[in-house]
C-alpha cells in the first residue's frame, strides 16, 4: 500500500515537473508553429490532470484574483451559449475558440515558480529572436520569398484576403497584425532582459534587439496595430521609470519617433494615410473592402446589435446570424467577428461579459507587484496593455496566436500571486 502510495506521488511530481517543461515550450512554439502549439497544450492539461491535488489547487485559483476573474470570464461565455441566435455548431465553435482563456486559472492553481516563469520567458525572448533575425534577412534580400514558412493567420479573416509577403512587408510565421504584434511587446521583452542582465555584453546585447525590434515595427513590418501597441508600451514603460512626468516625456518621445518614421519609412507612411483616407471616405450605406473602412462598417452595425441587445447579447456564437439579419436589406457582407474584442463580447453576452472581461484586465493591473520584482511587474503590466490594445483592432481572444499568448503568460506571470492569510504572496 505505501508503495502505492509512494509510485502515485512520484507519478504526480513528475507530471507536475514535465507541465512546467511544456509551458517553457509552449512559449517557444507561440510565435512560430500553430501544430506543435495545439500538441503542447494538450499535453500540458493531461499533465496537470494527472499531477493531482484538486483541493490545494481549487484554493489556489478562488484565492487568486486574476485565476478566478478568468474563470468567471469564460463561465458567463459557456452560460451565453444557453440563448440566442447561434447554430448548435456555431455555439461549440465560440467555446471551443475562448477555452483557452482555461489555461489562466490551470497554470494559477499549478503555483508556477519564477524558475519555470522566468525560463519560459527566455523560451519566448528566444523565439522572437530568431522571427526577428529572420525578418531582417527578409527585408535585406538574404532570404529567398519562398523560404518563408507562413505569413497567414491561423484563423480566418472577415474576408479572407491574402497576405502579401515580400522584402516592403518582410513578416515571418505569422501575417503582419500578428508578428507586430509580438514583436511590439518583444521590444519591451528584450529592455526588460537588458535590465536584468548583470554582464555588460549581455545587457548591450538585449538592448540593442530591443531597438532592431523597434525598427521592425515601425520601418518594415506593415502591422498598425503593432504600431499603438509599441506606443503603449512606451507610455507604461515610462511612467514606471519616471512617474507620471515621465507621460508627457513619453508622448514627446512618441511623437518625435513615429514622425520620423512617417519621414522615412514608405511602409509607415503609407499605412498611416490608409487610416486617414479611410476614415474621411467612410459611408455607413456602402459595401467596403479596405481594412479601415471595413473595420468602420462592421464596428457601426455591431453597435447597433448592441443596443438592439445590451444586457444579455445575441448568445455565445449568435454574431454571424445576428449581424446577417441586421444587414439583410442594405445587402452588405457578414463578417465572422467585428474585428474587435470588446464589441464581440458585448455582442454575444451583453455589458455583463463586456464587465468581466475588464474585470479581468483591471485585475492583472492592479496584481501586478505581485509577480516578482519590478522588472516583471513592468513585463505583466506591457501583457496587458498588449492585449487591451489588441483587443481594439481585432478579436484577439480568438485569434489562436495572440489569445495562446496572452492565456499562457498571463497564467505564468500571474500564479502564485494569491494574497495568504498573513498578507504575503
Amino acid at each position: 500500500m505505501q508503495e502505492m502510495s509512494w509510485g502515485l506521488d512520484r507519478l504526480q511530481r513528475e507530471a507536475r515537473r514535465a507541465a512546467g517543461w511544456l509551458a517553457t515550450a509552449l512559449g517557444f512554439t507561440i510565435p512560430i508553429w500553430v501544430v506543435a502549439d495545439s500538441i503542447l497544450v494538450i499535453l500540458l492539461v493531461a499533465c496537470w490532470g494527472v499531477s493531482g491535488k484538486w483541493r490545494e489547487r481549487g484554493r489556489r485559483v478562488i484565492s487568486n484574483p486574476v485565476g478566478l476573474s478568468a474563470l468567471l470570464l469564460f463561465g458567463w461565455l459557456l452560460v451565453g451559449t444557453l440563448w440566442g441566435m447561434g447554430s448548435l455548431g456555431e455555439r461549440m465553435l465560440a467555446v471551443k475558440k475562448y477555452a483557452d482563456l482555461l489555461l489562466i486559472p490551470l497554470l494559477a492553481s499549478m503555483a508556477i515558480d519564477a524558475q519555470e516563469r522566468h525560463r519560459a520567458i527566455l523560451a519566448l525572448a528566444a523565439s522572437l529572436i530568431v522571427t526577428l533575425m529572420l525578418s531582417l534577412a527578409f527585408s535585406g534580400g538574404g532570404l529567398p520569398a519562398g523560404w518563408v514558412i507562413n505569413c497567414d493567420s491561423s484563423t480566418p479573416c472577415a474576408f479572407p484576403k491574402p497576405t502579401t509577403c515580400d522584402s516592403s512587408n518582410p513578416c515571418i510565421f505569422k501575417k503582419h497584425t500578428t508578428h507586430n504584434i509580438l514583436m511590439a511587446f518583444g521590444v519591451l521583452l528584450f529592455g526588460v532582459l537588458a535590465w536584468k542582465s548583470s554582464r555588460r555584453w549581455v545587457r548591450w546585447g538585449w538592448a540593442g534587439a530591443s531597438c532592431l525590434a523597434a525598427g521592425n515595427v515601425l520601418l518594415m513590418v506593415q502591422g498598425r496595430t503593432g504600431y499603438v501597441v509599441l506606443a503603449g508600451l512606451a507610455m507604461v514603460a515610462f511612467h514606471m521609470y519616471f512617474g507620471w512626468r515621465g507621460m508627457v516625456a513619453a508622448v514627446v518621445a512618441i511623437s518625435v519617433t513615429f514622425s520620423a518614421a512617417y519621414q522615412v519609412s514608405t511602409s509607415f507612411h503609407d499605412r498611416v494615410d490608409l487610416v486617414a483616407t479611410g476614415v474621411a471616405q467612410w459611408n455607413p450605406q456602402t459595401a467596403t473592402y479596405d481594412g479601415v473602412t471595413e473595420r468602420m462598417e462592421f464596428f457601426h452595425y455591431t453597435v447597433e446589435i448592441i443596443q438592439d441587445h445590451p444586457l444579455m447579447g445575441v448568445g455565445t456564437g449568435g454574431f454571424t446570424q445576428a449581424y446577417a439579419l441586421h444587414v439583410q436589406k442594405l445587402g452588405l457582407p457578414v463578417p465572422t467577428h467585428p474585428h474587435n474584442q470588446y464589441l464581440l463580447v458585448m455582442v454575444q453576452v451583453g455589458i455583463v461579459g463586456f464587465g468581466l472581461l475588464f474585470w479581468l484586465f483591471v485585475q492583472q493591473w492592479r496584481s501586478a507587484f505581485l509577480v516578482g520584482d519590478a522588472s516583471y511587474g513592468l513585463l505583466a503590466r506591457g501583457l496587458v496593455v498588449t492585449i487591451a490594445i489588441g483587443c481594439l483592432f481585432q478579436p484577439a481572444l480568438n485569434d489562436h496566436t495572440e489569445k495562446l499568448f496572452y492565456c499562457l503568460f498571463s497564467g505564468l506571470m500571474y500564479s502564485g500571486t494569491d494574497p495568504q492569510p498573513d498578507g504575503r504572496t
